[in-house]
């Protein structure tokens, strides 16, 4: 790809990825929210009595963010005792969808830090061929016969995609040994 496509690509990259990242956070720490409201108190006094501080608190925080009513409304709720329920399908993909917005975002981050050393090289050669007298060359014919490689798109394959799976399995796993689920 020539620097100008790369250049491009990293914008796209960046609006595509930072607005997935901000949306999928946001609709997750909803939904846990709302797990935590909805699904804590099973009817004996017991629970009743330790969800009551929680729901008061998410009830606070609901009541501060109605800038986020979206969120609110169309967030799934997960439920713990069925992992196989539709709103926590929902929950997972949009968890997941973080992480491909993480990746977009790490993708532009590390095109980004090519170009950034094609500047400084195009910019050292520019200077290296005034000082030889010769400035037939401008940088913008330079950019066009620069050629950048694409970043490794598996380079940051385990922290963006599979340490959360396995986060999310140990998590599972202690939540039923515990007697949470």
């Amino acid at each position: 790809m020539t620097y100008n496509e790369a250049k491009k690509k990293i914008i796209i990259r960046w609006l595509v990825g930072a607005p997935i990242i901000v949306a999928t956070s946001l609709s997750s720490v909803v939904s846990a929210l709302k797990m935590f409201y909805f699904g804590l108190d099973n009817g004996d006094q017991l629970s009743s009595a330790i969800a009551l501080p929680i729901k008061r608190l998410v009830y606070l925080i609901y009541e501060n963010t109605q800038f986020l009513e979206f969120f609110w409304k169309h967030s799934p709720t997960p439920i713990l005792k069925d992992l196989f329920a539709n709103s926590n399908i929902a929950f997972f993909a949009i968890y997941l969808c973080i992480f491909f917005g993480m990746a977009t975002v790490a993708y532009a981050r590390s095109l980004s830090a090519r170009v950034t050393e094609i500047d400084k090289e195009i910019e050292n050669e520019l200077i290296r061929e005034s000082v030889k007298g010769n400035t037939s060359r401008k940088r913008q014919e330079i950019q066009e016969q620069v050629l950048v490689l694409k970043p490794n798109r598996f380079s940051q394959f385990h922290k963006l995609y599979l340490a959360p799976i396995i986060a999310g399995v140990v998590v599972t796993v202690i939540a039923k040994f515990s007697g949470l689920v």
